[in-house]
């Protein structure tokens, strides 16, 4: 398959040069770098040689590493001789040195000394659309691939084969959050953990708010109905306009099976707000609810995109479509800050499936996440 761009860096600059790959590849430009694309079993340089006789444009990691590199002069020189436009993306304060400033000198480069290094991709993305179809579009109008982004393979021995379910938990320790109801935070959870991770957080009584309207299925005559004392001490009221008050939260409830007792109670989703640190291998945070996320790098250069390694060594790949996945789960991401490396993940809704009680006094069921969950029907209770 021909490539559009050969990216030309020194390993040590691998880094910048994966999250080049990654951004214009999002952008949907091929690209050929090492060492993901060199075939096992051939030549090191012919692999070089062939894939630079293929592209139209070779973008070149311009660094002080790139300079003392004794390989990129020669893949410079022979892209100049085939007639490949070289483009530089000068990452540090330096000049081209003399084997490179013969090829490059009179040619304009990018810089890209100063943060957040996306805004510079983007540039680098426009440019390079540019050199292989002046007649493209701008880059912030070409739409983004549906395809993953290809990262390099890690060489590191991979971790004990993890449990691909997640949950989503409630509150940290440390938070005397809420509430609730049993619905957790998505999260990878670890071979032969407590499938209640719940600290038992005081319940917080809520103030009902403005009727939402109704929504499908319940009915006032509904058995639901009714304030329930929840598993985690937490306090739960069932309205009869399909609405469910915990604590601060609100979600709604529908009956899927009368003759069965069965219903669903679907709650907000979970917002993890990430801070990714500057050195670009760690991140952390906490969702709405207090409850934190920790990951590090496994692929990727800058900024989210690039597959984490969540704390309890399940992998959480974030793609530059926007979206992410864990395990058999997938959500959605944002930037908040790119100066700051602040990120916000949205996972799904996490529905609950119940069954009523017979006498109506006990609801009991679990979510999508296997997380169990249960209440006890209270008297006295006013709501309708």
């Amino acid at each position: 398959m021909p490539f559009d761009v050969f990216i030309s860096h020194s390993s040590k600059d691998s880094l910048v040069a994966n999250a080049v790959c990654a951004r214009l590849e999002a952008a949907g430009i091929r690209c050929w770098i090492a060492p993901r694309d060199i075939v096992a079993g051939t030549s090191y340089g012919e692999s070089i040689i062939e894939a630079i006789h293929t592209v139209k444009v070779m973008v070149l990691v311009l660094s002080a590493s790139a300079n003392s590199s004794g390989h990129i002069p020669k893949e410079v020189e022979r892209a100049v001789s085939n007639g490949v436009a070289i483009l530089p993306f000068r990452i540090e304060d330096v000049m081209p040195g003399k084997s490179l400033d013969y090829f490059i000198g009179s040619v304009h480069w990018l810089d890209a000394m100063t943060p957040p290094l996306e805004k510079h991709l983007d540039d680098l993305v426009a440019t390079v659309q540019k050199l292989i179809s002046p007649n493209a579009p701008p880059a912030t109008a070409v739409p983004q691939p549906v395809q993953p982004i290809p990262f390099p393979v890690m060489h590191a021995a991979p971790p004990a084969a993890p449990s691909t379910k997640l949950w989503i938990g409630i509150g940290a320790a440390v938070v005397a959050a809420a509430i609730l109801f049993g619905f957790v935070f998505l999260r990878p959870k670890p071979p032969g953990a407590n499938p209640n991770p719940l600290p038992n957080p005081i319940g917080v009584t809520p103030t009902p708010g403005p009727n939402p309207g109704p929504a499908p299925g319940p009915t006032a005559a509904d058995p639901i109905v009714g304030c329930y004392h929840w598993f985690n001490n937490g306090s739960v009221f069932i309205h009869s306009n399909g609405v469910i008050l915990g604590g601060p939260f609100t979600g709604h409830w529908r009956l899927v099976s009368a003759a069965q007792r069965k219903y669903t109670f679907t709650w907000p989703e979970a917002i993890d707000t990430i801070t990714i640190k500057a050195d670009q291998r760690s991140l952390s945070g906490s969702n709405q609810y207090g409850y934190p996320i920790a990951a590090t790098r496994a692929t990727g250069g800058f900024g989210v995109i690039g597959t984490w390694m969540l704390s309890n060594n399940v992998p959480m790949v974030v793609l530059a479509n926007g979206t992410f996945s864990a395990g058999t789960f997938s959500g959605t991401w944002q930037t908040v800050d790119a100066s700051r490396g602040m990120y916000t993940l949205t996972w799904p809704d996490p529905v609950d499936s119940v069954t009523l009680s017979a006498d109506d006094q006990t609801i009991s069921g679990a979510n999508q996440y296997d997380v169990a969950t249960s209440g006890t029907r209270v008297e006295p209770c006013n709501v309708n």
